[in-house]
Order: C-alpha cells, then structure tokens, then sequence
C-alpha cells in the first residue's frame, strides 16, 4: 500500500527537480490522526490536549482560496467557500458549528455544493468590509467582487489599460484597501500572454486607483497582513514555474515588508522564512502574530519572530487556509483534492464577517 505522504520521485535535471508521480487519491471520509510536529511549547498550547483533523471533503481536483462568512454575529452557522482550479468552480459548504459536545463532529458540516460553474480558474478569495465574496481569477484576469445580490463584477481587471497577468491572492486591508498578487502562473497554464511584471498591488475602491506597492519578486503568491497591519508578508513561489515542476535555487521564500506611515505602501522588505521541503503557497495569521502556511508537506507554523514552532502533516501538498466558525478559531485547510478542518486554541487575525447575502 501508498503512504498517505507524498510518494514522490524526484529527478535531478539541469538545476531543478521534477515530480515524476502523484500520490493517490482517497475515496473515504472521515476523522484522521495525522502527525502533529511539536517544536516549541507554544504549539503545544495553539494545538489544546486532544487535537485532531477532520476531513470535510476531498472531492476536488485541487482546492483552494478558502474564505469563511458567519450567517450572524452569534450564530454557529456559516458558510465555508473555496475553490476548484482543475474543474473550474467555486464550492460551498454549509458549516453547523461544534457540534455536539463542542467537537468537529459529523454534524458540523453539509455535503459540498457548487456555489459558482465556471469560474475563470479562480484560485485565491477574501471578503471586503461589508461581507463581499472578493474572488482572484486566474483565466479572467480579474479581482471580481460577488455582491449581495448575488451579480458578480469585476473590480479591478487591467493597471494603465494593460490586463493583469493571473490575479493569485488577496487581502484587505482596514481602511478597506484591496491588496493581491499578480505572478504570471495564468500564462503558464493557460492561453494567455502576460505584459505586465510580476506585481503586488494595491487597489482602491474609492478612488479606483490601482497602485504597485512590490516589484521585485519572481513569483508574488500568497499576501496577508500582521494583526496590527504594520506588517505586510508576501510569499514569493518562484521555485514553482509549472506544474510538477521545482526550481531547488529559485525562491521559496516569505518576505516581510514594514507598512509605510501612509499606510499605502511597504519599505524595509527582507525575507522573513524560506520553507522547504517544497514552496510555500498561502497563508494566514492567528492574533497573535503566528503565521501558518500551506506547503508541500502541510501547513508549517512560524511565530513573529520567523521561528518554526510546529507542522501540520498533510497526505498531500497544502495550498491554502483561513480560520472560521464562531469563536474564529475552526483552521480550515485546502490541501490538493481535499478541505480539512481543525479546532484550535488560536484565533484568526481578521475577525468573521456575515455574508452579504450568501
């Protein structure tokens, strides 16, 4: 039989290694006890005395840019939302809370449904202030914005007329600012030419002005703020330039960036981790300052000081995350073909937003 790890063949060629054979898939449901690597008493304390994973789905063909809305300020209910790169749609999951004995249990959650088909390759999403489904799409070459009733427009789609390479990944700040990446994966994948530099940018619904804000990265990936936003972390996955392709000495880095006094741009960038085994994809912070990170072996957990406190060992490679549920700390996890989840004595930065009319 497999391992439940990432059965990998690796050949060294010209500088890079190239995966030669993926991992099966699974066709069961249900609890998992998958290692917890412990490094520093403070992961110990995030992970409580009896954690464990439960699987929610794994029904993808990869999934990812998970975003969780509350249906009210007190309720245990809300809706789990991600993305289906390989097939093209945005899914959506009913959560009921912990529940019962205030566990994950099998009545926490609904079976899957299609909340978007097609949907452009949309890869990474967030919520703006007011409880909008904000999404990146790759194909579309757009940052779109799901309204309360229920229209899907584009926010923001060219800088200085020129259309974006493959918007990745986003974040919003307080003052209501939209921040996202924009790497040239899309030109990659799809038939698409991309004129633009690899950029993060920063867009402003108020005055619609699109801003560079990061020019130097290979590949900018995932973005998220501190929870003071003095911080802004930005991953750079340019050891990945294709699929089943790994660059060894190209970036797979997270840097950080001090928010300047305007509180519209960064100064001071350095790297802050590089993760390996793999490339970091996306990540989220806890309110405290911890990062954690999909990667190739799972999600990796850093505190503020860049120290690896903890992984979370996944069977397949990790893209994304994002915390939820009532008291915001449910870590929802889009790992390959599957969403897990997580009860934690952590709570997400970003504080729950109710949906919009979801």
């Amino acid at each position: 039989m497999k391992s439940v790890y990432f059965i990998l063949s690796l050949l060294m060629l010209s500088g890079y290694l190239i995966a030669i054979e993926d991992p099966p898939k699974y066709d069961i449901e249900g609890k998992y006890s998958l290692p917890l690597e412990i490094y520093d008493e403070a992961f110990s304390k995030i992970l409580g005395d009896k954690p464990g994973f439960v699987l929610l789905s794994n029904r993808s063909g990869f999934s990812e840019g998970p975003v969780y809305f509350s249906l009210g300020k007190e309720s245990d209910e809300g809706w789990l939302i991600f993305t289906d790169m390989v097939n093209d749609k945005i899914n959506i999951i009913k959560w009921n809370g912990v529940q019962p004995f205030n566990a994950i249990r099998n009545l926490s959650w609904s079976q899957v449904a299609t909340f978007r088909d097609p949907a452009s390759r949309a890869i990474g999403q967030t919520s703006d202030l007011n409880g909008n489904l904000l999404t990146a799409e790759m194909a579309s070459r757009r940052i779109s914005i799901t309204s309360k009733d229920g229209s899907i427009k584009t926010l923001v789609g060219d800088y200085n007329g020129i259309p974006l390479n493959s918007p990745n990944d986003l974040v919003v700040k307080s003052d209501g600012s939209v921040w996202f990446t924009d790497p040239n994966y899309g030109s990659l994948k799809y038939p698409q030419e991309s004129k633009l530099p690899c950029n993060v940018y920063r867009y402003d619904p108020a005055t619609k002005k699109l801003s560079v804000v990061i020019s130097d990265l290979m590949m900018p990936n995932g973005i998220a703020f501190s929870p003071d936003e003095q911080l802004l972390y930005v991953i750079d996955s340019g050891a990945s330039q294709a699929s089943y392709t790994y660059h060894e000495k190209w970036p797979h880095d997270i840097h950080v960036y001090h928010v300047a006094p305007d509180g519209k741009s960064v100064q001071n960038g350095k790297i802050f981790v590089t993760v390996s085994p793999g490339f970091p994809d996306g990540m989220r912070l806890d309110a405290e300052g911890n990062l954690y990170v999909g990667a190739l072996d799972g999600v990796h957990v850093y505190n503020p000081s860049g120290k690896l406190i903890g992984k979370m060992l996944l069977p397949r490679q990790t893209a994304n995350l994002t915390f939820g549920g009532k008291d915001n700390n449910i870590l929802f996890i889009c790992s390959s073909n599957s969403v897990w989840a997580i009860k934690l004595n952590a709570k997400g930065a970003k504080a729950v937003l109710v949906a919009a009319g979801l």
